[in-house]
């Protein structure tokens, strides 16, 4: 911590500092990447953690096993980003994330109703589902990021999205770690421990929601084009 305050104080004074850090002045990209969309980065990165561990640790499946019904959610993901575009136009930055985020919040804890007796299709359409609504809160997200960073801005703009997207994905996994660990008591995580994890997971992805209610329907319209798409009709 005592690290952190220092490079943050130096990066904030410096002329040329390597993380520009004065790009969270920029109210868009302060809720997309930090304050709305850093928790749900939390939130959803822990399913590719978590979601293997459960399968192999808590249903005994095998680690071949675990991945043949997990990547099914990069299928859901890339599959989704073709019509992003679209959707985004038609609806809107806000409208897409205040009502996309309690539904894939809602995704998230539901990996806890995870049977082992479930049928294969049954996981897997639901873990394909989970993938097409976590493309669509990242790919939201990350649109509206730099929807408002000036030209000049873009090199200092993607240094400092790539350090926090990381950050946020290792604090995912670490804390999505300590939790799991202290639920199980030290020894190996049960069922259960999955179970109570994936609901606080799914607390902490609505959470995000507070932050993406304070945006107006205007914002990253030049991006989306939903503002072109209002005046048409």
């Amino acid at each position: 911590i005592a690290i952190l305050t220092v490079a943050a104080l130096y990066c904030l004074r410096a002329r040329n500092p390597l993380l520009d850090l004065k790009l969270l002045r920029i109210r868009t990209f302060r809720i997309s990447f930090l304050t709305g969309g850093g928790l749900d980065t939390i939130g959803l990165s822990s399913v590719v953690f978590l979601l293997p561990l459960m399968f192999q640790l808590g249903f005994g499946m095998s680690a071949v096993q675990a991945g043949s019904l997990t990547f099914i959610a990069a299928i859901g993901s890339l599959l989704m980003r073709f019509f992003m575009p679209r959707i985004l136009n038609r609806f809107g930055f806000r409208r897409v994330l205040v009502t996309n985020t309690p539904v894939v919040a809602c995704l998230v804890a539901g990996f806890a109703l995870m049977q082992a007796s479930l049928p294969a299709w049954i996981v897997l359409a639901y873990i394909f589902t989970f993938g097409v609504f976590r493309s669509v809160q990242w790919a939201s997200t990350g649109n509206l990021s730099y929807s408002d960073i000036a030209p000049e801005q873009l090199a200092r703009f993607s240094a400092l999205y790539y350090i926090l997207w990381q950050l946020a994905v290792a604090i995912s996994v670490g804390l999505a770690a300590a939790l799991l660990s202290l639920l199980a008591g030290g020894g190996q995580a049960s069922v259960n421990d999955f179970r109570i994890l994936f609901l606080i997971e799914g607390l902490i992805t609505l959470c995000a929601l507070f932050a993406y209610l304070r945006l107006t329907p205007q914002d990253g319209a030049h991006v989306s084009g939903h503002g072109a798409h209002m005046n048409t009709e």
